[in-house]
C-alpha cells in the first residue's frame, strides 16, 4: 500500500516536473473567431445587433443568481457579459454585468 502510494507521488512530481520545464503558456480554449473579432470592435451598447455565434444562451439562469427570463428576452453571455437579448431579433436590451463565465 505505501509502495503504491509512493508511486504515484513519485509520479506526479515528475508530471510538474516536466511541465515546468516545458514552461508553456497555457492556451485560451473555445474562443471563436466571432467572439475574437467582436472583442476587436467597439464595446457592447443596448441596440446592438449581435451575431448567434458569439451568443451563448443561457438555459439555467438560477446558476447566474437571475429568475427566469423575462417576457421578449433571454439571458445570455456574449464577450463575458451577462445579458438580456431578444431572441427574435438578436438586439441587445441590457447588460446586466461583465466578467461572466459561461456556466452550462
Amino acid at each position: 500500500m505505501i509502495r503504491k502510494i509512493m508511486v504515484i507521488a513519485a509520479a506526479a512530481a515528475a508530471a510538474v516536473l516536466i511541465a515546468i520545464s516545458s514552461n508553456e503558456a497555457p492556451q485560451a480554449q473555445g474562443t471563436t473567431q466571432a467572439a475574437m473579432a467582436r472583442s476587436e470592435q467597439k464595446p457592447l451598447r443596448p441596440g446592438d445587433i449581435l451575431s448567434p455565434d458569439a451568443t451563448n444562451f443561457i438555459d439555467f439562469p438560477g446558476r447566474y443568481g437571475l429568475g427566469t427570463d423575462l417576457p421578449g428576452s433571454r439571458y445570455a453571455i456574449v464577450d463575458g457579459h451577462l445579458v438580456r437579448i431578444d431572441p427574435d431579433t438578436m438586439e441587445l436590451q441590457s447588460i446586466l454585468r461583465k466578467d461572466t463565465v459561461a456556466l452550462d
